[in-house]
């Protein structure tokens, strides 16, 4: 079983080894990872929703709804 630590390495080269075209594309095939990141802080735990509903709504475009993603997985604690 992975820690917090490793599994947001896993994310974030993830991230930077594939090309997603935006958060619902990354969320395909890391979805599961990124949901299951442990002590994420209360203040960022509807930032996913918050990413996706953004894109959605287009307030962000879909290489900061990536950026976006990788801030929130580097912000969760190790």
């Amino acid at each position: 079983m992975m820690n917090n630590k490793e599994r947001k390495e896993l994310i974030l080269n993830s991230l930077d080894e594939q090309s997603f075209d935006d958060i619902n594309d990354a969320f395909s095939c890391i979805g599961g990872d990124v949901s299951a990141l442990e002590a994420v802080p209360f203040g960022l735990r509807n930032e996913v929703i918050r990413i996706f509903e953004d894109l959605a709504d287009g307030v962000i475009n879909s290489k900061e709804s990536i950026e976006r993603l990788r801030a929130f997985v580097s912000s969760v604690p190790d």
